[in-house]
């Protein structure tokens, strides 16, 4: 029976993520997508131009997962100190139990695309400045509604979280255990109290 071609196309997004997640870009090959589907090379190449054209819709999918439960999370809490603790809640969370194998797609791709993957970097820049984006909005927002301190400079803490956050969790994950990101945690929840009003 023929494949519904939307319906293939997902299939191999769908496969591709947790490979490139795990493995890399360079290791993952177009054989484990096969081999991980059940389809044919040229099927893949029928929908895709190239390898890099499935590692970038593996990406954005993850970015799409993880971008879709933190929104959940964030959304579900009333005032900006709360968003915050929520948003390290989160990571928390994906820590130990990650919805994608392999961890956090914006950091694994950020690592890997520095300087050799020009076409997977760019989008990495562009998924780190939406969250940093949105981080920015929520610390703006709760200055305007009195929950942030004044002099609080938006973009300067928003940097620190970010960095913070993604630093902790690469950490704990090379070392096998969550130690340094409870660390950073604590660290970072006595920030977000000293902003609070």
């Amino acid at each position: 029976m023929a494949r519904n071609p939307e319906h293939t196309k997902e299939l191999i997004i769908e496969k591709a993520l947790p490979i490139f997640n795990t493995k890399g870009y360079n290791a993952a090959s177009i054989s484990d997508i096969t081999a991980a589907t059940g389809i044919t090379k040229g099927a893949i190449y029928g929908n895709f131009k190239n390898k890099d054209e499935v590692a970038t819709a593996a990406f954005e999918r993850g970015v799409e997962i993880v971008a879709g439960a933190l929104a959940k999370r964030v959304s579900a809490e009333k005032t900006a100190p709360a968003k915050l603790i929520a948003i390290m809640d989160f990571y928390e969370e994906y820590l130990n139990d990650p919805p994608i194998p392999g961890g956090c797609p914006v950091l694994n791709s950020s690592i890997e695309a520095d300087d050799n993957l020009p076409f997977l970097r760019s989008r990495v820049i562009r998924s780190i400045a939406l969250l940093k984006d949105s981080v920015m909005k929520i610390i703006n927002r709760g200055i305007m509604e009195g929950q942030v301190k004044r002099d609080v400079d938006a973009e300067e803490f928003t940097n620190f979280f970010y960095a913070t956050i993604e630093g902790a969790i690469s950490v704990s994950r090379i070392e096998g255990d969550s130690r340094s990101f409870d660390f950073v945690k604590r660290f970072v929840l006595k920030q977000i109290k000293d902003i609070s009003t």
